[in-house]
This record gives structure tokens, sequence and C-alpha cells, in this order.
């Protein structure tokens, strides 16, 4: 699956407003240095390739779980949260 961590458009009102954010650099930093996630080299390089990206990343299907697990135990908006979540659930 590919994702866009420079763009995640999500609705942050009740009223249908939509807001688009640029996670990239905070998930990569989150999964290399923040977490108590630890994977194996493959991790730490998909980290380094959201934190530079500038556009969709493949997430290997290996690595999905971890990267929920990352983003379940940060502090990011509930919106970016349940987005990210549902994306990589395939929902």
């Amino acid at each position: 699956m590919k994702i866009d961590f420079t763009r995640i458009t999500v609705p942050v009102s009740f009223d249908g407003t939509t807001q688009t954010f640029n996670i990239a650099s905070q998930l990569g930093n989150d999964m290399m240095y923040n977490s108590s996630v630890i994977c194996d080299i493959g991790f730490e390089e998909l980290a380094k390739e959201i934190y530079y990206s500038k556009g969709e990343v493949e997430i290997p299907t290996k690595y999905v779980q971890p990267l929920i697990q990352v983003i379940s135990q940060k502090m990011y908006l509930a919106t970016i949260k349940r987005y990210l979540l549902q994306k990589l659930c395939g929902k």
C-alpha cells in the first residue's frame, strides 16, 4: 500500500471542513527515535524514506503492524490517527 504522509487531508470539523497536514518528518522521527517499536534495519530505512518523502511511500506488508503501533503510541491529532489507522487496516 502507498501513503502520502506529506498530504494527509482529514476532516477537522463536524461541518465537513478539511485540512491538509504534512506529518512525514514527525512520523519518520517517531519511528526512528521516539517510540518503543524496534524492528530491523528495513523499518529504519522506511522511517528515513518517510521522513524525506515528497509524495507517496510504499509501506511493505511486514511493517504495517509496527507502523500501527508507532501511530497508536504517539500524540497525533485524533482525525489524523483515525485516518492512518483505517488506511493501514485496509478500511
